[in-house]
């Protein structure tokens, strides 16, 4: 019923313009149903224009927020929030830096001190293998017919007579 409607309409309009244009082609005149035509034409492809420049402004638009402003929007606010999270780990963790522990004499700063002591020359250096050295003392004889293995690794000290 509806393709029936429709194709009637579109031949009753087809007929419509055949006798307006024959009219005005003889009177030498504008017929009213011509010119509503060519208005609603104009006014179309105006609003045709504008949709296609609103369109290409948009896009341009868009290009510009996602390769330009959202990169930089998103760095901004990964430096912001990693200041933050810095911010609340001092707060609740406290600051290393200025811990008691570095502070002491027994600290981690003594402890390079001592070392950059000893690397100039003007440390001691506590052997902790002296003790040990003592209690594994082998007479030369012993030492002379064995062989030791490359994997194990001893102290040790001769006696020297």
């Amino acid at each position: 019923m509806f393709s029936f409607t429709l194709f009637t309409f579109s031949g009753l309009v087809l007929a419509t313009l055949f006798v307006s244009k024959r009219l005005e082609e003889r009177k030498k005149t504008s017929v009213f149903f011509l010119k509503l035509i060519s208005r609603g034409d104009e006014r179309i492809r105006n609003y045709h224009h504008k949709v296609l420049r609103l369109y290409s402004e948009g896009k341009e638009l868009t290009a510009f927020w996602i390769k330009k402003q959202l990169p930089m929007r998103a760095k901004n606010f990964w430096n912001k929030f990693i200041a933050y999270i810095k911010e609340i780990s001092e707060k609740y963790a406290g600051n290393m830096r200025n811990a008691r522990l570095l502070k002491k004499s027994e600290g981690i700063s003594e402890f390079f001190k001592n070392i950059s002591d000893i690397e100039k020359g003007n440390g001691e250096l506590h052997d902790v293998y002296e003790e040990r050295a003592e209690e594994i003392t082998i007479p030369a004889e012993e030492i002379v017919g064995k062989r030791s293995t490359p994997r194990k690794k001893r102290i040790v000290v001769i006696e020297q007579e």
